[in-house]
């Protein structure tokens, strides 16, 4: 394997003039891109109860689980293919395929064709790999912390403005408009980035590990349909076990393929080594516990408290703003982990913002029946997510040059599997504990909540630990 970097797509301090004016310019068009990963989650989630009574479905939550499956299976693939053929070209692809996902989703007739759409807009979950690789290959030095770290930042805004544009799009225009909304931003970004953004000179001279892909394919297929039916199937049932066996018996021919491939989808000495697999496993977990909160908080805030003795009946409107100062933190997060790279250390951020993440999950494992009390809770989850600004950098630091986009989109793809495990293992121990079932669905008890958040806090504090075993991103920059 070798890196070559051609003269004529050569980007240096000099590029734009050398102002920062032109690299803000480009990163604010690459975060059009990079956040509908949040997007897909935030805009979409108050929709599912309008798109299951459009449909007539109890099968709803496959409207997620599509994104997931896609973003597992394809996120790898697309960053191969990235460090061969260049990372913006392959993230105008991806803006193009995952742009005609939410048309089909839009015009849909039937649930099917639905999750047909959503699966190919699930490919957009590489944009925010694609984009981090794209910042450390082509900005200038001086500005790659920074701009990683401001690009994270949009998580908040996301996570304020998303909730809100979906309850208006909702009421006023139908289901069918969130989907639209998501077509134009993959529109917009896709040929803003086409025309405006310059190309990485990096590129790794191998073929496409094709056999290897297969494989991978399959064993993340197999387990994320049995993580996301195992519930349904039950978790010791046959049908969940032969699953999962199955992606035993993927996993490992790909490991051994990969080993002996002269050209693999990714070296499995560099994923295993302690600078890179550390980073994913401690990363991906506290990642995973922000996914478990974020799935619990909303269903806290808008449960009736007649319904239970907890809860405060909120609007999806009025829980937006009750989260906003959370949201304001993940952006301010973002900016001192950018701001202190150097000082504090990439390692440093990630150990701390799991331990803040763990203590406001504790915080909202009491069922707080005081507003002060969930915004304190969020906001100390909303600063502890400065992990999602650490990890990526910690992982750019700690991969070779030519495996930046494959090895960034592992990054995702350990935060969407332990998220998905998290989540499941989550509500199993929260479905034990239903209080009542209304019209609008289960009412769990404060014991359900109780155990639910604390896996979550559980979860952060072993990413935390975990964290302290990382060789890369120290105080000092080493």
């Amino acid at each position: 394997m070798s890196v070559t970097v051609s003269r004529e797509d050569s980007v240096d301090d000099t590029r734009g003039g050398g102002s920062n004016a032109y690299w803000i310019r480009v990163l604010l068009i690459l975060v059009l891109l990079t956040e509908q990963a949040a997007l897909a989650f935030a805009l979409f989630t108050p929709a599912l109860p309008k798109i299951a009574a459009k449909y007539e479905t109890t099968q709803v939550v496959w409207v997620m689980t599509a994104l997931v499956l896609a973003a597992a299976i394809a996120s790898p693939i697309l960053g191969k293919l990235a460090d061969v053929y260049g990372k913006k070209r392959i993230l105008v692809i991806t803006a193009a395929i995952a742009g005609l996902g939410a048309v089909i989703s839009a015009v849909a007739p039937t649930f099917p064709i639905l999750l047909v759409g959503r699966f190919l807009s699930g490919v957009g979950f590489a944009f925010t790999a694609l984009g981090y690789s794209l910042i450390r290959d082509v900005f200038p030095a001086r500005m790659q912390a920074m701009s990683i770290s401001i690009a994270n930042t949009g998580v908040g805004v996301v996570t304020v403005a998303a909730p809100l544009i979906s309850g208006y799009m909702l009421d006023h225009a139908g289901v069918s408009s969130v989907f639209w909304f998501s077509f134009a931003l993959c529109a917009v970004g896709g040929l803003l980035t086409l025309f405006f953004v310059p190309e990485t000179p990096v590129r790794a001279q191998v073929s496409v590990d094709w056999l290897g892909a297969f494989l991978l394919t399959v064993a993340l297929f197999t387990v994320m349909l049995a993580l996301s039916l195992g519930a349904d199937w039950g978790w010791v049932s046959g049908r969940t076990l032969g699953t999962l066996a199955v992606t035993v018996v993927f996993a490992v021919a790909w490991v051994v393929w990969e080993r002996r491939c002269p050209e693999p989808l990714i070296s499995i000495e560099v994923l295993a080594s302690r600078k890179v697999g550390i980073t994913l496993l401690a990363g991906g977990i506290a990642y995973g516990a922000t996914t478990l909160t974020a799935t619990l908080i909303p269903m806290l805030l808008q449960t009736p408290r007649e319904a239970a003795d907890y809860g405060f009946g909120l609007t999806v409107t009025d829980m937006a703003l009750w989260m906003l100062p959370g949201g304001i933190l993940i952006v301010l997060g973002g900016v001192f982990v950018g701001a202190t790279s150097k000082r504090i250390g990439f390692r440093q951020h990630l150990i701390g913002g799991a331990v803040l993440i763990a203590l406001g999950a504790a915080v909202l494992a009491t069922t707080p029946d005081q507003a002060w009390q969930v915004v304190a809770g969020y906001g100390l989850i909303g600063f502890g997510s400065m992990i999602y600004a650490a990890i990526p950098n910690l992982v750019m630091m700690a991969l070779p040059e030519d495996q930046r986009a494959i090895g960034a989109n592992f990054t995702g793809l350990s935060q969407s599997m332990f998220g998905g495990m998290l989540s499941s293992l989550g509500f199993a121990l929260l479905a034990q504990h239903v209080l009542a079932v209304g019209p609008a669905g289960p009412v769990y008890t404060a014991d359900g909540f109780f155990v639910a958040f604390m896996v979550a806090a559980g979860a952060a504090l072993v990413g935390a630990a975990l964290a302290f075993g990382i060789t890369v991103g120290r105080r000092g920059g080493r």
